[in-house]
């Protein structure tokens, strides 16, 4: 594996103690997603200057710390500018190129595409070695990876045809929809706030602890709690149609429990087999007896 070329921040001054995920907004006909994201980070020095996320296909609107104090950031996708301007136009260049910028964001050695500036304001919180939470509010819309929106044609609702959306990718793909520390090496514990249309369903990692409804009863959102620590690629989310319980109502099956017979048909039984077993017994059920044939030579 190539090395990452620059300066190596390999040991972050902090550590990744818990992060909210929030999605207020999935739109299944525009394929888009309103969110916002806090990460609780754990100082281990007394002077920060800077805090880098990684964050692809994403619009970045505002960032915070700690609530109300709102500060400067700049993000940088540089794998969208590969080879731009460049006079050579052969695959090998643009695979050195590719890795380059792939390495310039790589979480392993503490880069990012979005940076995140922490003001003098904010130094104080950093001396006193305070938890810094740091909220970001972000929009996707229309992406190309890391999350897969399903729209079959038909008439009636998108529920009723069947719409859905579920995320996916290879390794470090979680950046592709919401801003994190897209590396196994970070693990934090999670909440995920799913806010769905009431026909549909949100499915993610973690418990689920409740289910709200907004005040208009149009949407509800899923609340998941994750006290495991995990790492942000292992984080998942699927929004399909919820389940009709009239229509997938179990049905009970004679073979599920023994049948039972009632005292009648155990009576009729019983004398069934003493008619059959009692000797020169006659009847309708009673077999006629073979007779006995000597034969001899």
């Amino acid at each position: 594996m190539q090395q990452p070329v620059g300066p190596v921040d390999s040991v972050r001054p902090y550590k990744l103690a818990h992060q909210i995920l929030s999605l207020t907004g999935i739109n299944l006909q525009r394929q888009s997603i309103i969110g916002f994201v806090e990460l609780t980070i754990a100082l281990q020095t007394d002077y920060l200057r800077q805090v880098k996320l990684n964050c692809k296909q994403c619009r970045v609107y505002r960032v915070t710390l700690n609530d109300d104090l709102e500060t400067s950031f700049s993000y940088c996708d540089p794998t969208q500018d590969i080879m731009q301007g460049s006079s050579n136009r052969d695959l090998e260049s643009f695979a050195e190129a590719h890795q380059a910028a792939v390495n310039s964001t790589d979480p392993e050695y503490g880069r990012g595409e979005l940076v995140v500036d922490i003001p003098v304001e904010a130094q104080d919180l950093v001396q006193d070695g305070q938890m810094l939470r740091i909220g970001v509010e972000f929009s996707l819309e229309t992406p190309t990876a890391g999350v897969h929106f399903v729209l079959p044609e038909g008439e009636g609702t998108l529920a009723e045809r069947g719409a859905h959306m579920f995320t996916y990718g290879f390794e470090n793909s979680s950046r592709l929809w919401f801003p994190c520390i897209d590396s196994f090496c970070d693990l934090c514990t999670w909440k995920l706030e799913l806010t769905v249309d009431e026909s549909m369903t949100a499915v993610s990692c973690g418990d689920l602890i409740e289910t709200v409804y907004t005040p208009d009863m149009r949407r509800r959102t899923f609340h998941y709690h994750l006290a495991l620590p995990t790492a942000a690629p292992n984080i998942a989310l699927a929004k399909k149609k919820k389940k009709d319980k009239k229509k997938h109502k179990k049905h009970k099956h004679k073979h599920d429990r023994p049948e039972r017979y009632d005292k009648e048909k155990l009576d009729k039984l019983r004398l069934k087999e003493d008619n059959l077993s009692s000797p020169g017994s006659s009847g309708p059920d009673t077999p006629t007896p073979t007779p006995n044939m000597d034969i001899s030579f």
